[in-house]
């Protein structure tokens, strides 16, 4: 007699706790990646067994043994749905019984709360763009000290400072920055011999 039910190995994966069967996320372990039973089977295996995890969540982790049922849920042609590789590989068990429900959806283990775990969200920095030299580009007060503590005539780098950067288009994200730049290696190239 054919096998009602599969179920699938709860640790391979963790399921929001909701009150609705359709939990808004699951996580993959990486553990499941690095398995050698896991890695041998085929592509299309895998991405049986990770549409397989899909339905066990929202199904209780009781996913019907019908590859018609399963290859319409999964958008695969029922040929394709082989389940053989995932039982040699222990990653499927099967029973005729309902599995029993839990009294309550926080006993269950590997579970999270969708409210205090939400999904984490990547946050970037936004990017600094490199900009061309402001038309009133001046020097400021840390500028101004850093050129007297070297010797250095401010106006005079300032000047040199814009119009080596207006001929060679330079950009950049912090211009104050490229001036103290400037005036730390004035010094070096007057002892070389000018700039």
């Amino acid at each position: 007699m054919a096998q009602k039910f599969l179920s699938i190995r709860e640790s391979d994966y963790e399921r929001c706790k909701t009150r609705t069967a359709n939990a808004p996320w699951v996580r993959l372990y990486r553990s499941l990646f690095r398995e050698r039973e896991f890695r041998n089977m085929s592509i299309s295996s895998r991405y049986l067994y990770i549409g397989l995890i899909m339905l066990a969540t929202e199904h209780e982790n009781r996913v019907y043994n019908d590859p018609t049922w399963i290859g319409q849920l999964l958008d695969i042609p029922q040929t394709e749905v082989n389940l053989k590789p995932l039982y040699r590989g222990g990653f499927l068990q099967a029973s005729n019984v309902h599995r029993v429900l839990r009294e309550r959806e926080g006993e269950r283990e590997g579970e999270r709360d969708c409210a205090s775990a939400p999904l984490p969200k990547v946050v970037s920095k936004p990017k600094e763009i490199k900009r061309p030299l402001p038309p009133d580009f001046m020097f400021n007060e840390r500028a101004e000290a850093m050129a007297k503590g070297r010797g250095l005539d401010v106006h005079a780098e300032l000047s040199a400072f814009k119009d080596r950067n207006l001929a060679t288009g330079a950009t950049y994200i912090d211009w104050q920055a490229a001036f103290r730049n400037w005036l730390r290696n004035a010094v070096k190239f007057a002892a070389k011999g000018g700039r």
